[in-house]
């Protein structure tokens, strides 16, 4: 696997999978509740569609609304960044790291290297020709800043020229998340715009400058063994096993 970074430290505590945007948001909160002693890991999957929010962003009545009449959950995350539809198309993962691990560096931009540099090298793996983005890029789609995947930001994954994977972060004295959205297939970017409120030309600005592993990788792939080789991977990265 190349470009690789780990560190030795405790082992992870409460590694395993989990479904659903909603659960996803619980257990963050749960975790984050106490002073974290030792990593915690999850990797999502989402069986259901889902809006997931930036903490910046609000959950207003008619976005809520929206989101009701398509039989869609919508929440709001910790992490700042734009807003993430979530479904059979996508995989995340949650890490809370203690205070003092050593890869919570002051530069909250870097860091995010060693989970982007994680993320680059399970995707090699699976055969992507993927890079985390040491800087952050100018995609000249000022009007797509609602949007997650319409900017790649620090180290941050890009493959087939397109965005593949969203980083996010949220720092607490209990401990520090870090979040990531992995585009497994095609997003119906049209159903975001909808919810949001956005116009309908977005769908396609955001379908052409993302990509996904079934794009890349000439076929479907299913999200559940996918989160398993994730879950393997962000262990190792931590554990310093990787």
């Amino acid at each position: 696997m190349g470009n690789k970074e780990s560190a030795s430290g405790p082992s992870v505590r409460a590694a395993g999978c989990g479904t659903g945007a909603i659960e996803e948001q619980r257990w963050i909160g749960s975790a984050l509740r106490e002073t974290v002693a030792a990593p915690l890991l999850r990797v999502w999957t989402y069986p259901k569609p889902a809006v997931v929010l930036g903490c910046a962003q609000r959950a207003r009545s008619e976005l809520a609304a929206r989101a009701a009449a398509l039989q869609m959950e919508l929440c709001v995350r910790p992490t700042g960044g734009g807003a993430v539809l979530a479904g059979p198309w996508l995989i995340g993962s949650s890490v809370v790291l203690p205070p003092r691990h050593p890869y919570i560096v002051e530069s909250i931009p870097q860091s995010f290297r060693w989970f982007g540099l994680a993320h680059a090298a399970w995707l090699q793996d699976a055969g992507i020709e993927a890079r985390a983005v040491p800087t952050a890029q100018t995609r000249n789609e000022e009007s797509l800043s609602w949007a997650c995947f319409a900017s790649l930001s620090h180290w941050e994954v890009e493959a087939g020229g397109g965005k593949i994977v969203g980083l996010s972060q949220a720092r607490r004295r209990s401990g520090v998340l870090f979040s990531s959205a992995v585009l497994v297939g095609p997003c119906p970017w049209g159903v975001l715009c909808e919810v949001l409120g956005q116009p309908r030309q977005h769908a396609a600005m955001l379908a052409r400058i993302t990509s996904s592993c079934a794009q890349l990788l000439g076929g479907p792939m299913a999200p559940e063994t996918l989160s398993q080789s994730l879950l393997q991977a962000l262990s190792g990265a931590l554990t310093g096993s990787a």
